[in-house]
């Protein structure tokens, strides 16, 4: 490790959610007005906007810094495996930037050859490592039964009460908040309906 920079392991602002043999997730959260460490990314990362946040990234060694919006549900998948990154993230606007980012650590046993067609998922982006859906069910709507035949990462971009229905028949109903993530082993069946007065609205990742 540098003394100038630190892997991101050990960025305080990404703070480890969980890990297992195919993914290592964490959770940033930047308060307005805050800057990480300058810190190393050296696995290809699936990242999803929690909410919308303007950021400033300085990469390490650069004059020059870029500052966008980052919109909620923004999917990105960077290959630091190839091509890693040194940078830093300041969020320069009023709100808190908050964003989930997983690890693609390896690919598991079973995948799917072709993109999923199902109710409520619309592929956003398709990546060696990964593909990546929003999923969207209006108040009431269902994706009726479904198989992932891979497995995948979702993230809750909205507080939302989802009926999920195994396989095998059993349901409960689960009650999500923004930045929840699922991980999911596949194959694996089961049905989604919303259950609350709102949208449901997430991104679904499909390890490749």
């Amino acid at each position: 490790m540098s003394e100038d920079y630190v892997e991101v392991r050990d960025e305080p602002r990404h703070r480890r959610r969980f890990e297992n043999e195919f993914v290592r997730m964490y959770d940033v959260l930047v308060p307005s007005g805050d800057t990480t460490m300058y810190h190393h990314h050296t696995e290809d990362t699936f990242y999803v906007s929690v909410n919308e946040a303007t950021v400033r990234d300085q990469r390490w060694g650069s004059d020059e810094a870029r500052t966008g919006v980052a919109p909620a549900g923004l999917a990105l998948c960077r290959t630091h495996r190839s091509k890693p990154l040194i940078h830093q993230v300041s969020n320069v606007g009023d709100g808190e930037m908050r964003m989930i980012g997983a690890e693609i650590k390896r690919s598991p046993a079973v995948t799917s050859a072709d993109p999923l067609e199902a109710p409520g998922h619309e592929l956003g982006l398709e990546r060696e490592q990964l593909r990546a859906y929003d999923l969207t069910l209006d108040s009431g709507a269902s994706t009726g039964d479904i198989e992932y035949r891979f497995s995948s990462l979702t993230v809750v971009l909205v507080i939302a009460s989802v009926l999920v229905r195994s396989g095998n028949g059993s349901e409960r109903t689960m009650v999500y908040a923004p930045g929840d993530v699922i991980w999911q082993p596949g194959p694996v069946e089961f049905s989604l309906t919303n259950v609350g007065e709102t949208p449901f609205k997430a991104v679904m990742g499909e390890w490749r």
